[in-house]
């Protein structure tokens, strides 16, 4: 009767706790690996810098306009001088003159007339910040659309403000520049400390009269 018993045993019950133990083990090295190495995130861009300074105008201008910074240590940055102290401007936008580029598979257009400067450390004190009309366009063209473009006889202007450690939009705002050679004070914002704004102004401060020369 033993023997007989013995006949009809089976090792399933030990293969199914073996294939549990298994999958169980693979999905905790699995975890393990998605900890120790997060997916990023598409998108996601590390800027190091405690405040982004943008300037914008019409994407169909084909006039040149400047983004001017002045910090607490009298650095000033702009085209020709685009690294200063803890400050950097990223392009020097033309209009549509620089926004073009010829490839053999043809002309690739950059339809976006921006200018950044990043504050990458701060110095309490005053910032000021500034656009200048550098230079205008006076030539009538036939635009890719078809239609003609007409030289400006003023540019509106956007400039925004962003702290970025924690984000915080410190300012937005659109002025009009009515002239070549037009400069105006977008604002004055000082920093204490802790990096935090505690006055702001558009009192008029002209740097353009101290650079001359492209």
């Amino acid at each position: 009767m033993k023997m007989r018993r013995d006949r009809y045993k089976t090792s399933i019950a030990f293969i199914d706790l073996l294939f549990n133990i298994t999958v169980g083990l693979t999905m905790l090295f699995i975890i393990a690996f998605l900890l120790i190495n997060p997916v990023a995130k598409k998108g996601d861009i590390i800027v190091k810098a405690e405040f982004i300074i943008t300037m914008s105008w019409p994407s169909s201008s084909r006039d040149d306009i400047d983004l001017y910074l002045k910090d607490p240590a009298d650095n000033m940055v702009y085209f020709r001088q685009k690294d200063k102290g803890l400050n950097n401007l990223d392009r020097d936008d033309l209009g549509t003159s620089n926004d073009v580029v010829s490839t053999v598979s043809g002309d690739v257009f950059y339809r976006l007339n921006e200018e950044h400067i990043t504050i990458r450390e701060i110095i309490p004190g005053q910032y000021i910040v500034n656009a200048h009309w550098y230079a205008k366009s006076t030539v009538t063209t036939r635009m890719d659309n078809g239609e003609m473009y007409q030289p400006s006889d003023n540019v509106p202007v956007t400039i925004k403000i962003e702290k970025l450690n924690p984000y915080q939009l410190i300012y937005v705002g659109t002025k009009v520049l009515n002239y070549q050679g037009d400069e105006t004070t977008f604002l004055r914002f000082t920093l204490d400390d802790d990096a935090k704004v505690v006055e702001t102004n558009d009192l008029p401060f002209k740097m353009t009269q101290k650079l001359s020369g492209r």
